[in-house]
């Protein structure tokens, strides 16, 4: 896989850079903007927390974008971290394709017959 040398921008980020910050607006503004909880919206400008579908869905009402803008930026975020770790891409590599343990059960089964047979 290709892995790109710089993490991409985070939902916080864009919210924070991109909409509070130029709009003067505070956590407090865009928790009641959302209608949620101010630790929720903490949670998200400060990236403690993954944007949910529906959590992308009222960001694209309140900014006046869509909800697959913000899900983008929220799988390019996820792409780079699995892409970027190690550890993940270790686990990664020692996944079994379904085709291996297809294989393995009729050859199994094969022998099974055989040996009912004689």
């Amino acid at each position: 896989m290709s892995q790109a040398t710089r993490k991409p921008s985070t939902v916080g980020d864009i919210i924070l850079y991109e909409y509070l910050e130029p709009s003067g607006l505070k956590i407090n503004d865009l928790a009641w903007m959302l209608n949620i909880h101010r630790n929720s919206a903490s949670a998200l400008v400060n990236n403690n927390r993954k944007l949910s579908t529906d959590m992308a869905f009222r960001l694209a009402k309140a900014f006046d974008t869509t909800a697959k803008f913000w899900l983008n930026i929220q799988q390019s975020v996820d792409l780079w971290e699995v892409t970027s770790s190690p550890r993940l891409q270790e686990e990664i590599n020692r996944v079994t394709p379904a085709n291996e343990i297809i294989e393995r059960k009729n050859s199994a089964n094969e022998l099974d017959k055989k040996h009912a047979i004689a």
